[in-house]
């Protein structure tokens, strides 16, 4: 069974002090490194030209822009969480910037590997979407899961 989580829309949802604290809490940047990055990401603008119509200039708030591969690496370190939760069920994990899949094999012939494999999947899922409550924009993160016919209830 797979499981694949799409949180590319929650990068523009990261409060950049909530990032920051997890960037020196989590990995140990100091403060020059995190100056760094909050100049990076806090001294961003955008403006809209419609018609020849120029809009006010907008200043980032928060998310995390994706125009360079610095911007994935930030948003990976920022959702490293995410890897710790799913060891803590031992589900296998693939995660890269803003893709994660998870992933269990199930064998519906040993019903109690099937059964307690598929609920540790179940409280992983829980306990990520608690955690996306938390940090992300929840109401921005899909979930589809793929399964072999034989290991779903009709």
């Amino acid at each position: 069974m797979v499981v694949i989580m799409d949180l590319s829309a929650a990068f523009d949802t990261v409060g950049h002090n909530v990032l920051f604290s997890k960037l020196k809490d989590m990995f140990g940047l100091s403060s020059k490194v995190l100056e760094w990055f909050r100049s990076y990401l806090e001294q961003r603008s955008r403006r809209v030209c419609v018609r020849g119509i120029l809009s006010d200039i907008q200043f980032w708030l928060s998310g995390i822009p994706k125009v360079s591969a610095l911007d994935y690496l930030v948003f990976t370190m920022y959702t490293r969480p995410l890897g710790i939760i799913v060891q803590r069920y031992g589900v296998k994990y693939h995660l890269y910037a803003d893709d994660t899949q998870l992933y269990i094999s199930l064998d519906p012939d040993n019903e109690l590997n099937f059964s307690s494999s598929l609920k540790n999947l179940e409280h992983c899922i829980a306990v990520i979407r608690l955690w996306m409550t938390q940090n992300l924009n929840d109401n921005k993160t899909n979930i589809l899961y793929l399964a072999s016919p034989h290991c779903v209830n009709p």
